[in-house]
């Protein structure tokens, strides 16, 4: 009788610990979006202290958690402006789609989630304004279009509101992007929102 109450014991915890060991203390999927200002590195097209020019957009990604700190994340964004002037009227557009590792304490019970990330992709661009050195010494206007790789080096903060949904704070990027043999030295910043399950 002790030999076979043992054994339905057993059997009974082998068949449960599977489900006890699968539970986690962290959320192993993200999806969140985010409403961006991108710095485009226009080298001063449309303003006259040589710097960047802003393009406004948004992205999307999505993140799965290997554990409590690492994870993989994959994104899209998309920014644009219409730049009108008196001698130029053009829309500026660079989409992106990029994936990589994010760090991150991905606790349940964390509030306030800080976060890197280091992604790479490519990107496609039309009409980005840049000014540019002529052989003769003189800046001269150029547009470009293309495909190329890009790189987003960044990071932020993610603050808890409820079980599921965060507020991403901030996030901020170090994003260039290589179009038609020039790099783009942009920088994004963004803020929205994070669902975990």
């Amino acid at each position: 009788m002790l030999m076979r109450r043992t054994l339905v014991l057993l059997v009974v915890y082998a068949c449960c610990a599977q489900y006890a060991i699968a539970q986690t203390d962290y959320n192993k999927r993200e999806i969140g979006g985010n409403v961006s200002i991108m710095g485009l590195d226009t080298k001063g097209a449309f303003n006259s202290d040589k710097s960047r020019d802003g393009l406004y957009g948004f992205n999307v990604q999505g993140a799965y958690n290997f554990s409590r700190y690492l994870g993989v994340k994959a994104e899209f964004s998309y920014s644009q402006r219409h730049f009108d002037t008196d001698f130029i009227d053009l829309t500026t557009r660079l989409s992106q789609i990029m994936g990589g590792i994010k760090l991150q304490d991905n606790k349940n019970t964390t509030r306030f989630r800080p976060f890197g990330h280091a992604l790479v992709g490519v990107a496609h661009a039309s009409d980005l304004p840049r000014i540019v050195r002529l052989n003769s010494g003189l800046d001269g206007f150029s547009v470009r279009e293309g495909t190329g790789p890009a790189f987003a080096l960044g990071g932020g903060l993610d603050i808890r509101l409820t079980k599921r949904l965060e507020l991403r704070a901030f996030q901020i990027d170090y994003n260039p992007s290589r179009i038609k043999e020039e790099t783009f030295q942009n920088v994004r910043l963004g803020i929205g929102l994070n669902f975990r399950f």
